[in-house]
């Protein structure tokens, strides 16, 4: 293999590529939110062609807890995400009152928007460091789970951001940044936080493989005692599957997570693949599925590329995908953290693990890493 610089260049242009498709992708966002979000009042997830178009649970969980924010005393309630990323919003609304509406789905349109437009400048920029050119970066727009983040109030537009800033910190040696925005991305989402440490730890050393298995075994264990202790998820959304199986073996012997958690990563996958299967009870189609099948074609295409990403793991870790590749890992051992299993979690890390299949296909392994 040819021999390539160490040092990543300062400079970024974005390419000529984003003046045409970044502004289609956003106004198909928009065309998206006009159809389904515009109007709750007569938005029917459960009726019709287009089925589960908007994740409005979780939404108005969220507007919720900016009510609990404004109107009550918060000194009594539990640390959660829940409240972080009210109070991200809350912050928003503040900032910004004219984008307000009822149900904030206006102004959660345009920050998800504004941070859309922050992934691909990132994505970009990964693309410009590992040599992808535009195919690199057209396949950021292949990703239409995006349109889907960008609507109403939510932690996934922002996490997919957090992962693509840890991999251009990483390349541009900037780890004091995303250490010093923990606060931030802990307020999104708890486990970011751990993620960023986790990241770090392994970027700090050439060789992280024994530190790999350190944290797999310390991570494994702490989310078996987490799950005991600490009421993260209710025994009703757990359901009745493995992952209450899980739970409850955790609860006789704290080591469900440390034995089954290579079992998980094949349950996120097939979760993931499931999509596949949109077709609703009620004679309709299921929009999060449909939006995640271009992204999931794309992978089962860079299949072979990467599949090395794990047979070939040391060899990696000598490339400019380094970054990339500790992301993936740094994302494996939180995530794996949590005890539910949702296809939604693994359309988060699909960027990033894009952008490797494409650098491991750009540049295969032909002999020894110079």
């Amino acid at each position: 293999m040819k021999s390539m610089p160490t040092t990543p260049s300062r400079v970024f242009i974005v390419p000529p590529v984003a003046a045409f498709f970044l502004p289609v992708f956003l106004a198909f966002c928009i065309l998206y939110f006009l159809y389904f979000a515009a109007d709750l009042n007569r938005y029917d997830g459960e009726s019709g062609l287009f089925q589960y178009a908007l994740n409005d649970h979780d939404h108005f969980v969220y507007v919720t807890n900016i009510d609990r924010i404004l109107f009550e005393d918060l000194l009594g309630y539990e640390i959660s995400n829940d409240i972080g990323i009210a109070a991200i919003y809350m912050a928003l609304a503040s900032a910004f009152p004219f984008l307000v509406d009822q149900d904030y789905t206006l102004i959660a349109l345009v920050f998800n928007c504004i941070t859309l437009i922050g992934c691909y400048v990132i994505y970009a920029d990964i693309c410009n460091y590992c040599k992808l050119g535009q195919i690199g970066n057209l396949s950021f727009f292949a990703n239409l789970s995006l349109i889907y983040f960008a609507q109403m109030i939510n932690k996934d537009m922002l996490t997919i951001f957090a992962f693509l800033l840890a991999v251009r910190c990483g390349i541009h040696q900037r780890m004091w940044l995303l250490l010093a925005l923990i606060p931030f991305f802990a307020l999104v989402r708890l486990q970011l936080a751990v993620f960023i440490l986790i990241f770090a730890f392994l970027m700090a050393t050439p060789w992280p493989g024994w530190r790999i298995i350190c944290l797999y075994i310390l991570t494994s264990i702490a989310a078996g005692v987490l799950s005991i202790f600490v009421s993260i998820i209710s025994d009703e959304s757990l359901g009745e599957g493995f992952s209450s199986f899980l739970v409850n073996f955790n609860r006789n012997y704290y080591v469900g997570y440390l034995l089954f958690n290579p079992l998980r990563v094949i349950q996120f996958i097939f979760d993931a693949y499931a999509s596949f299967s949109f077709s609703t009870e009620m004679g309709g189609v299921d929009m999060a599925k449909i939006l995640r099948l271009p992204q999931l074609i794309l992978l089962l295409l860079l299949f072979r590329p990467l599949g090395s990403l794990f047979i070939h793991f040391r060899h990696w870790l000598k490339t400019r995908a380094r970054p990339i590749v500790l992301v993936v890992v740094a994302y494996l051992l939180t995530w794996l953290m949590n005890p539910t299993i949702n296809a939604r979690y693994v359309m988060l890390i699909t960027p990033v693990l894009v952008l490797f299949a494409l650098y491991a296909r750009r540049y295969p392994i032909i002999g020894r890493v110079s």
